[in-house]
């Protein structure tokens, strides 16, 4: 698998420097004992199906669980895919982090719209898993007015999906005006990526893609861990696949470090399938099991100024509680 050996070496030296000063590696997890022991080393809350029975407690337990279980497991995750060469592993890995940090960040005081979403849905993509859509960027939502790449992006997105030709022609408006600005690498190329995919340009859209892997490789926005495996340029490329399949097949794959070729050719001979969970949290954790296989509920935002919107958070979570107790 592309790039393994550089991600496991960074894995184990940041392992090694936790244990060197904290007498402990977590969360960087290289073991499934080690993962199992966690649990109990990190929080001594018992998240058992059992505190289903009383639904007052359950905010501050799903808020918990989100917040503490997630980061561990999925940086243990990426580390045995990648350390068992299993591409299955990834794709499930992929499917699983993603679900989780989209639900944290859903009940998360952001104080922004539903663009802050754009990087997990995403690398949601990554792993075929195109359902995020309906709940994080629902199609009645108003358009994206983050200033930076993301909402633009975002804007693009949902209009493809949905396929409403009204709204694609005000997001490419958008983005010529945004794309005016001096913008880095990395922001500038995923629009233009974006806008070639909804003008069925496929060799602009390869030179776009080509230009994300290198705008990738420079951003300060991701750490040297997340550089070995691009999980937004997997995302872009396999959401062209979904939105035009006769576009992608003529966009040529992208050289570069963070792009692993081996996994998109997994992905092609595997019929692009979606992921799933690939950790079973154990009897004391089983609430976490339970929020991320919930139906996902619809994120809502709440006008707080004249055409200016931010997610409403307590609604999302009273919905997701709502999915996992049912009304009586």
């Amino acid at each position: 698998m592309d790039n393994a050996q550089k991600y496991l070496t960074l894995y184990n030296q940041l392992a090694e420097e936790r244990l060197q000063r904290f007498a402990e590696s977590y969360p960087y997890i290289r073991s499934w004992e080690e993962l199992q022991q966690s649990h109990t080393s990190e929080c001594k809350q018992d998240f058992s199906a059992k505190r289903l029975s009383d639904k007052s407690t359950l905010p501050k337990a799903l808020s918990t669980c989100l917040r503490i279980e997630g980061p561990s497991v999925e940086l243990f995750g990426f580390y045995q895919a990648f350390n068992t060469q299993d591409c299955q592993m990834l794709n499930d890995v992929i499917f699983q982090s993603t679900r989780q940090r989209l639900l944290s960040s859903a009940i998360t005081a952001g104080g922004t719209d539903h663009s802050s979403f754009y990087h997990n849905i995403v690398a949601a993509f990554a792993a075929n898993d195109f359902e995020v859509m309906h709940a994080f960027a629902p199609a009645d939502l108003p358009f994206c007015k983050y200033p930076y790449y993301n909402g633009p992006a975002l804007n693009l997105i949902t209009s493809l999906y949905y396929q409403d030709s009204a709204k694609q022609t005000e997001a490419l408006a958008l983005a010529a005006k945004f794309l005016k600005k001096k913008l880095p690498v990395l922001d500038a190329a995923v629009i233009n990526f974006l806008v070639a995919l909804m003008q069925g340009d496929s060799n602009r859209a390869s030179e776009a893609l080509q230009q994300a892997s290198l705008g990738f490789a420079r951003s300060r926005v991701y750490g040297a861990l997340e550089k070995c495996f691009a999980l937004e340029l997997h995302g872009l490329y396999n959401f062209a696949r979904y939105i035009d399949p006769e576009v992608f097949a003529q966009i040529r794959v992208p050289t570069g470090a963070g792009f692993s070729t081996s996994f998109a050719k997994w992905q092609r001979d595997n019929a692009y399938v979606t992921g799933k969970l690939f950790y079973q949290y154990p009897p004391e954790r089983e609430l976490m099991n339970l929020i991320l296989t919930a139906k996902l509920p619809q994120v809502t935002l709440i006008e707080h100024k004249k055409n200016s919107f931010i997610q409403d958070e307590p609604a999302f979570l009273s919905r997701l509680i709502d999915t996992i107790v049912p009304i009586a």
